[in-house]
């Protein structure tokens, strides 16, 4: 099993440096999850500078907000998937996952949608679904997914399933945090209950990345070399 490891951007106090270079010098990981791309379109020179200096690292890229919050995968949604997806062709050799964060709202009765536009991106398993809405927590919707290939987000958040789902050949997990999203510092013994939850799901590869804010590097190192000496 191949195992990826990072944090969800990089821009945090626990950053010395405050930039990239910082973390692709001393992160010790091997991974990143891009998440300033939802709010904003980075500039083109941007892009090709984490190509150039982050070449080392498997990318996730999550997709801007007009996407999935907006325009939520209308026509305008294309349109505006195509001048992103554009942007990002000088990194794209690097980035295994374009992740499609839904909003809450967005329930599984809109499933259709999903699948419409995940066959326009023809992104196959670098599609991945992270979704914010407890009607779509079903066999029938892991079904689904598996069934046309993308690639299903789990979770570790409060107030949803924290189990570990496979839909293609890899496993993408987010940790948010346990009692309260974005804050909590895991503990060793549960982020090796997450390992060993990851242990049971046959896969060819595992990317774990940290969404939890301070704790968020020392967290993913930990997660990185309990995955590594587990695989």
């Amino acid at each position: 099993m191949r195992v990826y490891v990072g944090t969800s951007g990089w821009m945090y106090s626990w950053n010395y440096g405050g930039n990239f270079d910082w973390y692709v010098k001393e992160s010790r990981l091997n991974s990143v999850e891009l998440n300033a791309s939802f709010y904003r379109f980075p500039f083109p020179s941007q892009v090709k500078g984490w190509s150039r200096k982050g070449g080392h690292l498997r990318w996730s890229i999550k997709v801007n907000r007009l996407i999935t919050h907006v325009y939520k995968f209308n026509e305008k949604a294309q349109s505006t998937w195509q001048k992103f997806r554009h942007l990002f062709e000088p990194l794209d050799p690097y980035v295994d996952f374009y992740l499609f964060q839904l909003p809450p709202s967005f329930t599984s009765k809109h499933r259709d949608k999903i699948e419409a536009f995940y066959n326009f991106t023809e992104l196959g398993k670098r599609f991945a679904l992270e979704v914010r809405n407890e009607s779509w927590f079903s066999e029938e919707h892991i079904k689904w997914a598996k069934e046309i290939g993308l690639t299903w987000v789990s979770i570790d958040a409060p107030e949803f399933s924290r189990d570990i789902f496979l839909t293609s050949n890899a496993i993408y997990l987010r940790v948010h945090g346990r009692n309260a999203w974005y804050s909590h510092d895991y503990s060793y013994e549960e982020l090796l209950e997450i390992v060993e939850k990851i242990l049971k799901v046959k896969c060819e590869a595992a990317y774990v990345y940290f969404n939890n804010d301070h704790a968020m590097l020392k967290n993913a190192r930990t997660m990185l070399s309990l995955l590594k000496e587990a695989a």
